[in-house]
């Protein structure tokens, strides 16, 4: 009963502190830290040993190492390539940076940990963020997931040399290394032949037994023998837990297993972080205020620059490159599990593991502000005097020579949109160019024949080079919105007369787009609200005629009409009870070889036939004297209980019935 008390008061407090983080717009990890600090040791005291929870925190590590590996499957890792660069640099330059600054005051060992933990950002909060302010196929957001993705993949090694760093002497270093290589190899090894060859073989049979707890089990027994085997070869059991989602992951079954364990890892993970705040003591923190708020800026700092850094060096302007070091500059979560790895192998002292705490929460706290006010902090620091080279980007070309067009139309942005805009002109013979600011998207296209550029367009001087200013169509075609409002304004200013079409993802955008200067606004939000409220007219009987002046009745007030359509004008139409179904004629029904009229469907049945399919031809607007045939499929409209009553009497099938049954 202790134990459940215990777990009944974590939960009942966890609930109004993430209540209170949700309406403050503060990620729901520092939620949960929050509570371990407030029923911890050091805060209320509430639960005055961290034991309880201490298993279900090590539950909690695993599972969440188990979801990650479900999601890095074999094809997806070698699909990353260039990805893989931008990451490994991104890792291997702060690990280099922190610990030669670390250097100064520890060992070589504890330095390369410390570089271990700064190394990697938090994939939770970064995601939600970008998510919640639809920045996912902006250019910095693809390059932040990329970024991500990879780090999650560094977890490995980094989880394999932390035993190598811990009190190893300098002479068994070759020793050792040569060990770790071995035993890397072996594992690389296992996980393929356990990925490629058994596991897909053995589930495929508990999935044929049908049985949800069979899949369940099996699914848990798989992760737990993987990490009860890498821990018996001397590794962590968490480097076990991601090897087991990453085997699982290259079978067909990856989808269901992770799915099933969500509503494990949700919880167990919640405990986790629970656990670490109930270890930070908030008496060291404030002790030790300065030193806290100096390593955290100068954490944020360095890595700030180090991913600018890297992200400049693949080519891309110093705006999207900033952008991208204002996403990731925060400690992550697996920084937590590499911590504690550490404090069993005494690279982290307690003082040193209470700073970090401090650091890490803090980082994670402002992380979400920090996304969203970057663009108005690059605009601040693009005012200073850097070379015209960093920020259009390595990858630009000056001396690349646009044609000398004229009336012609401006694309920003190679996604669908782009594409389509450019066949649609490509069809027709009307002059664009495109402007994208993925290097890769650009070599290809180029080699294939298409008018594109790379560059910045947010740039004043490359809308010159684009010959804006004679320009007659502008269309705006990407997902970084201070991007879109710095070309509407600058485009504007160069040429008024040049008419500015704009895709945006919400309705709120619209006002703010429209008075900067653009002429239209597509938001995509309600375009496909719009497309299934016409499909479900359309089923429901409504003329297409009446469909089509709702639409553009919708775009021509703004979008505001959707919210207020008359609810009388259908209100008296019999649509409920209509339906078109496609019944199959089998050869011993008596319509077999009679002829439409003969059967009189429409008298005696009450339903119209008004195509028919038969073989690979399609008959539509079928007459009386079209005679029906063995196995055709008529297509049939009226009231539902009528087509069934008939399919009865005349010994007909729906399609998805043989007419053997």
């Amino acid at each position: 009963m202790h134990f459940l008390l215990n777990i009944l008061i974590i939960f009942s407090i966890s609930v109004a502190v993430i209540y209170l983080c949700n309406r403050l717009k503060i990620p729901a990890i520092i939620g949960l830290l929050i509570t371990g600090i407030v029923v911890g040791p050091y805060g209320l005291q509430i639960m005055k040993s961290t034991a309880d929870v201490e298993l279900l925190a090590e539950i909690g590590i695993i599972t969440l190492l188990f979801t990650i590996g479900l999601e890095l499957s074999f094809d997806e890792i070698a699909s990353l390539k260039r990805a893989i660069i931008v990451g490994v640099l991104q890792v291997s330059i702060t690990i280099v940076i922190v610990a030669g600054i670390m250097l100064v005051w520890t060992s070589f060992s504890r330095a390369i940990f410390f570089g271990f933990i700064v190394s990697l950002s938090s994939t939770a909060v970064v995601l939600k963020v970008i998510q919640e302010l639809a920045l996912s196929e902006s250019p910095h957001g693809r390059i932040s997931l990329a970024i991500l993705i990879v780090q999650d993949i560094a977890i490995v090694p980094l989880m394999l040399f932390i035993p190598l760093l811990a009190g190893v002497s300098k002479n068994s270093i070759p020793v050792e290394m040569f060990k770790l290589i071995v035993k890397g190899a072996l594992i690389v090894i296992v996980v393929i032949v356990l990925a490629r060859y058994v596991v897909p073989r053995f589930l495929f049979e508990i999935a044929k037994t049908r049985n949800r707890e069979l899949f369940v089990i099996t699914i848990i027994t798989i992760c737990l023998s993987v990490t009860l085997a890498t821990y018996s070869m001397g590794m962590s059991v968490e480097l076990g837990a991601l090897l087991a989602g990453i085997i699982i992951a290259a079978s067909e079954y990856s989808g269901q297993t992770f799915s099933s364990m969500m509503p494990f890892r949700d919880l167990f993970t919640s405990f986790f972080f629970i656990s670490i705040g109930m270890l930070l003591n908030p008496v060291i923190v404030v002790s030790n205020m300065v030193t806290v708020a100096n390593l955290s800026v100068l954490i944020l700092i360095i890595k700030i620059i180090i991913i600018a850094s890297v992200v400049l060096a693949l080519g891309y302007p110093l705006r999207i490159a900033f952008l991208t070091g204002f996403a990731l500059p925060q400690i992550g979560e697996f920084s937590f599990i590499i911590a504690q790895i550490g404090i069993s192998y005494a690279l982290l002292s307690q003082r040193e593991y209470q700073l970090f705490l401090s650091i890490t929460i803090f980082a994670m706290g402002i992380t979400p502000y920090l996304i969203k006010y970057s663009p108005a902090l690059v605009d601040m620091l693009l005012q200073l005097p850097f070379p015209e080279k960093l920020k259009k980007g390595l990858s630009y070309n000056a001396d690349e020579k646009v044609h000398a067009l004229q009336e012609h139309i401006v694309i920003v942005g190679y996604g669908i949109n782009g594409r389509n805009v450019a066949a649609a002109a490509k069809s027709i013979k009307i002059p664009y160019i495109i402007v994208e600011m993925n290097p890769e998207t650009v070599k290809k296209e180029k080699k294939e024949g298409e008018n594109i550029i790379y560059g910045d367009a947010s740039q004043e001087d490359l809308l010159h080079h684009l010959n804006i200013s004679k320009a007659r169509v502008l269309v705006i075609a990407i997902a970084d919105r201070s991007a879109m409002k710095r070309i509407i304004v600058l485009s504007r200013r160069i040429n008024s007369h040049i008419h500015i079409i704009v895709r945006a993802r919400f309705i709120g955008d619209m006002r703010e787009l429209i008075e900067l200067g653009a002429n239209e606004v597509i938001p995509e939000e309600y375009e496909t609200s719009i497309e299934i409220f016409a499909r479900v007219l359309h089923y429901y009987g409504v003329p297409r005629s009446d469909i089509e002046a709702m639409i553009e009745s919708i775009r021509a007030k703004g979008y505001a009409m959707l919210r207020k359509l008359d609810a009388d004008t259908y209100k008296d139409l019999p649509i409920a009870e209509i339906d078109m179904q496609a019944i199959r004629v089998c050869s011993h029904s008596p319509v077999t070889g009679k002829t439409i009229g003969h059967m009189q469907f429409r008298k005696l049945y009450k339903f119209s036939i008004v195509a028919i399919k038969r073989l690979d031809d399609i008959i539509t607007n079928p007459g009386a004297d079209d005679k029906i045939e063995n196995d055709d499929i008529l297509y049939v409209v009226g009231k539902r209980e009528d087509i069934s009553k008939a399919v009865k009497e005349l010994r007909l099938s729906d399609t998805a019935t043989s007419c053997d049954l």
